[in-house]
């Protein structure tokens, strides 16, 4: 009866993937489109002009959309690019959340529920209340979106770069071979090329990570040889900082607190609770252990960061209204709701808890359900070709 169950639930996921990929396709290839038929509005057509009109490659992505500027079929190939993206982003996902529950428990988490979860976490937005805030998307915050794509490469990237990073932890003393450190290196440049947003909040949580295995009497070579991985993608950054807000762009950074999170939203400080109100409720019942479970602390770190930043900065010049410390703060808020879903699983799985726990882990769990059925329902009204100000 059990393998009848694991079979279906698997079937399920692997034809819910299907469909996503599918659905993703159609959406990104209207997307192409928009500047023409003024509907399914997204980025994707101002980056697609950047690489192939102005030449400007400032992210990865852009020799992406140049090469397939060069056959008659590119809207097809790109919007087939990003489908793919958002497809292995699932499978990415799933493998992740596979890899760290091995690293907790002697029971596998079954690999169809595993695409399952990892399909949930890549639809889960905020906690929608239409009398906070009348938009999806607009005026909260979310890890999983559809509009952006140089966000939609970096997040499939980043959950390689977490994968890797979890691997690594566990084997880089004594010694961290030229394989790896070049391996991890180079996925870390890839990333960054793409989008900044993920080494900007990554790289400070693995400083403290670093910091922690000193403090552990770890010895300081490995250590130290570890944290150079962060080097050349920080070039990288520099590089990007350069194009974007040399001193001939009239942009630049300010210390501006609350503004970006407050940009376009109705009730900021209601919205801001709301999109976090799933790993807030798991942090809520570990407020005085959350530290022990290094991947969900983890996470934690990944969200105060990104946090900080998006709370403490915001642009200036013509960028001042773009909010593009929000693509920082998502990445961390889509690995915080990972991290707090496998901490999530692990509670309801404890014995004999008592009638009070177990019902508020009940009601933890009923929100996560809402957050994945709000990000559908947000999708969906995204294939009717609606704005993603909707």
């Amino acid at each position: 009866m059990r393998d009848l169950k694991c079979k279906t639930i698997k079937i399920l996921s692997i034809a819910g993937l299907a469909a996503y990929f599918f659905l993703s396709l159609y959406l990104y290839y209207q997307q192409t489109l928009y500047p023409v038929t003024g509907r399914f509005e997204s980025d994707l057509p101002f980056h697609i002009s950047m690489a192939v009109d102005d030449h400007w490659y400032y992210s990865f992505t852009a020799y992406v959309y140049l090469l397939c500027s060069l056959t008659p079929v590119s809207n097809f190939l790109i919007a087939l690019f990003l489908a793919l993206v958002s497809a292995l982003t699932v499978v990415l996902t799933a493998d992740l959340l596979e890899r760290i529950r091995a690293g907790f428990d002697e029971k596998p988490l079954p690999k169809g529920l595993a695409l399952g979860l990892a399909l949930a976490l890549n639809f889960m937005m905020a906690f929608y209340l239409p009398m906070a805030n009348h938009a999806h998307y607009i005026g909260y915050q979310s890890g999983s979106l559809w509009h952006n794509s140089t966000y939609l490469v970096m997040r499939l990237l980043s959950v390689l770069a977490i994968r890797l990073f979890l691997d690594l932890m566990d084997h880089y003393d004594p010694k961290l071979s030229a394989k790896d450190w070049i391996c991890f290196s180079l996925l870390l440049i890839l990333v960054t090329g793409v989008k900044p947003s993920f080494l900007v909040v990554f790289a400070p949580v693995m400083a403290l990570f670093l910091l922690t295995e000193l403090l552990k009497n770890k010895r300081f070579l490995p250590v130290f040889c570890f944290g150079l991985t962060v080097v050349p993608a920080v070039l990288v950054v520099l590089w990007q900082n350069l194009v974007l807000f040399g001193s001939d762009t009239g942009n630049g950074f300010a210390l501006r607190p609350f503004y970006v999170l407050s940009q376009r939203s109705e009730n900021p400080k209601i919205t801001l609770l709301l999109s976090v109100l799933f790993p807030f409720l798991v942090g809520l019942y570990h407020l005085r252990d959350f530290w022990k479970d290094r991947i969900y602390f983890g996470g934690l770190l990944l969200w105060a960061v990104g946090f900080g930043e998006a709370f403490l900065l915001a642009e200036t010049g013509s960028r001042s209204k773009d909010g593009n410390f929000l693509w920082g703060y998502a990445i961390a808020l889509f690995f915080l709701n990972l991290a707090s879903l496998l901490r999530l699983l692990r509670d309801l799985e404890v014995k004999d808890l008592r009638t009070g726990r177990r019902i508020y882990l009940y009601i933890t769990a009923v929100t996560f359900v809402w957050q994945v059925l709000a990000g559908v329902w947000y999708f969906g009204i995204l294939l009717t070709g609606a704005t993603y100000f909707s």
